[in-house]
């Protein structure tokens, strides 16, 4: 008797063993679904990757095999420049967007700002998704460091707009120095296009009562499609908190100024290539250069570092402009080999540094310093947050 019992008691003596399992069940089926899902797009990027590489070989490979000439004389003083000068862009964007995550009360260390730039970097120029995955990268870290859904928005937008309009203005400043400055009113009204709709979306965030209603149902509709419950504040949460936040002259003028130090130390970098392969293209065909390979990139974001449409325009723009095929497939070659190429090296190292040290075990005072990791994909350094004022 007590035998026959004792099976019994073992299976009844915990009720939420079976729940447990059913949920635990329904964590793998769906992280298997979630996996399955990806599989078909993440084979659909892999697949267009090694086309356009593929199509890109077989196009350059007689311009790179006249190169190697050229790669081989480098002037080490150039490449030494041109490294300085991607340093410095990090750097700068680094601080750009550490700006902007000030103007919401955040205070991120510069080191811990640059290494997640790195990281970022790395991430974008090395998987499938390109700029899109960076940006996934360092929302994640901007979470890690304490910050808000609204504060990360406004950094992403901000970090956009102000990009966005330097670049325009290099662009501006290319079409000075070759004298064409019909193509000046084009930029002009772009710029004066998106300083209009960034003044008239802060001047609604400024009154949330106009946006109360639109933003409910924008959330509830977001919350029906993930099948889940509905957060009454959550709307006027986000709203009270975008209106609080009010940057001034101040941070839209530093901002640009940093934004126009990123693309040009990033600039200076393959201007400094091409002086370091001979080549000595016209300062104007260099900056349109730049810009078109920028603008490609920004046109097919899911390829990696914009690998093959960034490398067509530079050389088919240098070229153009009078440097040959092969000199400019040099400077582009080495161009690339410092960004993404030593940057993501650089970038990666940081990743699994961080890695490494978010899997010692952790002693309890160090529990509320602040540190967080990232759970997809690991963090590069701990950022620190403190009250600051508006900037």
């Amino acid at each position: 008797m007590s035998g026959s019992r004792g099976p019994e008691a073992g299976r009844t003596s915990d009720p939420g063993a079976g729940a447990d399992g059913r949920t635990e069940h329904i964590h793998r089926t769906g992280g298997l679904t979630a996996r399955l899902r990806l599989r078909p797009r993440t084979a659909l990027i892999a697949g267009v990757v090694v086309v356009v590489l593929g199509a890109e070989s077989v196009v350059i490979a007689p311009y790179v095999h006249r190169a190697e000439g050229h790669l081989a004389h480098a002037h080490f003083r150039w490449l030494l420049l041109a490294l300085a000068g991607e340093m410095v862009s990090m750097v700068m964007f680094a601080r750009l967007q550490r700006h902007a995550l000030g103007t919401g009360g955040l205070r991120v260390r510069l080191g811990s700002a640059v290494a997640t730039v790195f990281a970022g970097n790395a991430v974008g120029a090395t998987l499938p998704g390109g700029s899109l995955l960076a940006v996934t990268y360092r929302t994640r870290r901007m979470r890690s460091w304490g910050a808000s859904v609204s504060q990360i928005g406004f950094a992403h937008v901000a970090t956009g707009v102000l990009s966005t309009i330097a670049l325009a203005v290099l662009a501006g400043f290319g079409h000075v120095l070759t004298g064409d400055a019909t193509e000046l009113l084009p930029i002009v009204v772009q710029v004066g296009a998106i300083c209009a709709f960034v003044s008239v979306v802060l001047a609604l965030v400024r009154h949330p009562a106009v946006l109360r209603r639109p933003v409910r149902a924008l959330f509830r509709l977001t919350h029906r499609l993930r099948r889940g419950a509905v957060e009454q504040g959550s709307a006027d949460r986000l709203l009270d908190e975008l209106c609080a936040m009010r940057p001034s002259r101040r941070f839209w003028g530093r901002g640009l100024g940093l934004a126009l130090c990123n693309w040009g130390a990033d600039f200076a970098c393959l201007l400094a290539v091409c002086h370091a392969v001979g080549a000595r293209p016209a300062l104007g065909t260099a900056v349109f250069a730049y810009v078109a390979g920028m603008t490609a990139v920004s046109a097919m974001p899911l390829l990696p570092a914009g690998i093959g449409s960034l490398d067509a325009a530079v050389v088919l723009t240098l070229h153009h402009g009078g440097v040959p095929a092969s000199v400019a497939t040099a400077a582009d070659l080495l161009y690339r080999t410092i960004t993404p190429g030593l940057v993501s090296v650089a970038g990666w190292v940081l990743l699994l540094r961080q890695r490494r040290q978010s899997a010692r075990p952790r002693r309890p005072h160090d529990s509320g310093s602040g540190d967080s990791t990232v759970a997809a994909i690991p963090s590069v350094t701990a950022g620190t947050r403190t009250a600051t004022g508006k900037t």
